[in-house]
């Protein structure tokens, strides 16, 4: 079967899950083409690893909102793929889809994972929501908790018939535990996008905080990832005087985030709300301890005392102290490290992932 993946060009978990989907297709039961789309260039890393796969892929540049040459090129690209499914790596992508496959003249599946943030969805994401209900084949939500506000929301376009959820899954066989290593330093650490939309603000202010209770042993901090806030982050790193004990490494490779993250003594996920993490999943999969925001897309993740430590969101005080909990109580933090590990390797496998998703492909 011939499944064409829809995904954002730039950094976020688009790719990850688009790949981990492809490397968990053991049997080569289909063959894999993906369009990257967005307004950001494309990731080096993404045609890397789409080479390496020997996986098709294409680059769909969006200029602004009403740029029809979009929708002209992915038209292009289906009536030349003939693909049996078109997988949506989010339903903002729907208006496209639906207009280039207009009187194409065989029917194709249209699967949509929705992948926005509920509680970061505009009035024309919503729009984008609904139509997918209406249109595609099927809907799927990664968590149970987003599903039923959606249905809630959006009563009247809702159908149990149309939707699904399936978590995200990760390879297990990259994301593992490596060898404990004494650090000169506590690495602490986060990767994401640098955006509005994550709290990096509060984890380096509660980090310069930390930075002055311990003089025993040296503190860094280490901020994976690029984005519009990096500028703005750098200078509050300044202004805090911690500048020269916090990294900024820009974007890494999805080859070296298994290496980050296990050079890390600490991960801390400080965010306004996600949909699904993948960084909370390949850092259980690591068996790091997490300290992390307490909002939806984590808080049903992460059970607070147990697979890690949740604090309120945007509470630098909070922040300094969970962390400082677990510097102080490495027992502790082993723990809820070993607990999150064995929770990720229950449920976040890209194997069981890629079967849930057959099920609908096949359907």
């Amino acid at each position: 079967m011939k499944i064409l993946h829809i995904a954002f060009s730039g950094l976020g978990g688009h790719g990850n899950v688009f790949f981990s989907m492809a490397d968990a297709d053991n049997e080569k039961q289909h063959q894999f083409e993906v369009v990257f789309f967005g307004n950001e260039e494309l990731r080096e890393g993404y045609k890397e690893m789409a080479n390496q796969r020997r996986i098709h892929w294409y680059f769909v540049k969006k200029n602004s909102r009403f740029d029809s040459e979009p929708s002209r090129q992915l038209r292009k690209i289906i009536s030349s793929s003939l693909p049996d499914v078109v997988f949506l790596h989010s339903s903002s992508y729907i208006y496209l889809v639906k207009k280039a496959l207009f009187f194409m003249p065989r029917k194709i599946k249209i699967v949509v994972r929705e992948t926005q943030a509920n509680h970061l969805k505009t009035k024309l994401n919503w729009l984008g929501l609904s139509i997918s209900l209406i249109t595609a084949t099927k809907v799927v939500f990664l968590s149970t908790e987003y599903r039923d506000v959606v249905k809630k929301k959006l009563a009247l376009f809702f159908s149990e018939k149309r939707t699904a959820v399936i978590p995200n899954g990760i390879d297990l066989d990259v994301y593992k535990p490596a060898a404990k290593i004494e650090h000169a330093s506590i690495n602490i650490g986060m990767q994401s996008r640098l955006s509005a939309n994550k709290d990096h603000q509060t984890l380096i202010t509660a980090f310069a905080q930390l930075v002055k209770l311990h003089t025993e042993k040296p503190l860094k901090l280490f901020i994976a990832g690029d984005g519009v806030c990096r500028s703005q982050l750098e200078e509050l790193a300044e202004n805090l005087g911690v500048a020269d004990a916090v990294t900024f490494t820009g974007m890494l490779d999805e080859t070296a985030l298994p290496a980050f993250i296990n050079s890390l003594d600490i991960y801390v996920h400080a965010t306004f709300g996600e949909t699904m993490s993948t960084a909370i999943m390949q850092v259980m999969a690591c068996e790091k301890p997490i300290v992390a925001s307490d909002v939806l897309g984590v808080d049903n993740m992460i059970t607070d005392n147990e697979t890690g430590l949740l604090v309120p969101v945007k509470n630098a005080d909070a922040l300094c102290a969970a962390i400082e909990k677990l510097i102080k109580n490495p027992a502790m933090a082993n723990a809820l490290a070993g607990k999150a590990y064995n929770f990720a390797k229950n449920n976040y496998s890209n194997t069981a992932m890629l079967d849930a998703y057959n099920k609908i492909f096949n359907a």
